[in-house]
């Protein structure tokens, strides 16, 4: 990756092409860091000359994105460990049991409880890790693509395929062939949180930006979009597997 120094700091970041920029931007977040994001066909000015005339702004997003992170624990998969999933907070349960030759998971009383072999293995962290991304994800194949069919059905929206993801920076996306990508960790948002985000994806396959027209079509969809949106900026860094 190339890096670039801003009042003594070397920062790397990423340069790509979007087919659904309108104009040039700048974007830095937790999971994919700072990036440089092009229309199809422009690269001018060039990457060190944005970000050197938005230093100011690249400088105080990391600062404040590096303040958010450093708020969270670490995740440690281990008995009381508190979870996210639909809105509510789940704590993680663990039961071993000599008898059982495979792991299993379930929900059970606001615990999301897993069902372990004895002794634990040497990989246990891991195999707990993936037991819990493997939860998330049969919940989301489960909920995700039927919520997207009613709410297309209810808002005239046609689309192809549903596919569910787990991405480290984008909740959504919409490819030009009218496939949808949901993020498996929606699971942890509430409801309406989730249907905000179906609906931009929905709202993106008549328009393609972020236009004033953009907007104005996901309110008319979901009048209370503004306030899912400022969520899941200040509450998705905590949305984390």
């Amino acid at each position: 990756m190339p890096v670039i120094e801003l009042e003594g700091k070397s920062i790397a970041y990423r340069v790509r092409t979007s087919q659904r920029a309108k104009r040039i931007s700048v974007r830095y977040s937790l999971g994919g860091g700072l990036e440089v994001v092009y229309p199809p066909g422009l690269r001018q000015p060039s990457p060190v000359e944005l970000l050197s005339e938005r230093r100011d702004w690249v400088l105080s997003a990391i600062d404040r994105f590096s303040d958010d992170q450093a708020k969270l624990p670490p995740r440690q998969y281990r008995e009381g460990e508190s979870f996210l999933f639909r809105g509510a907070s789940y704590q993680l349960r663990l039961e071993r049991d000599q008898a059982r030759k495979r792991t299993a998971i379930r929900l059970s009383d606001h615990a999301i409880k897993l069902l372990l072999p004895a002794p634990a293995p040497k990989d246990e962290g891991e195999l707990i890790r993936k037991a819990v991304e493997d939860f998330y994800r049969g919940e989301a194949k489960r909920y995700l693509p039927p919520r997207v069919g009613e709410l297309a059905k209810a808002h005239g929206f046609r689309y192809e395929k549903v596919r569910i993801k787990n991405q480290k920076t984008r909740w959504g996306s919409c490819s030009a062939k009218g496939n949808i990508n949901l993020n498996l960790r929606l699971m942890m948002a509430p409801k309406a949180a989730i249907d905000y985000v179906i609906i931009h994806e929905l709202c993106h396959l008549r328009v393609l930006n972020h236009s004033a027209a953009f907007w104005a079509l996901v309110e008319s969809c979901c009048p209370d979009f503004r306030h899912w949106k400022d969520w899941f900026k200040e509450q998705g860094p905590r949305l984390i597997l």
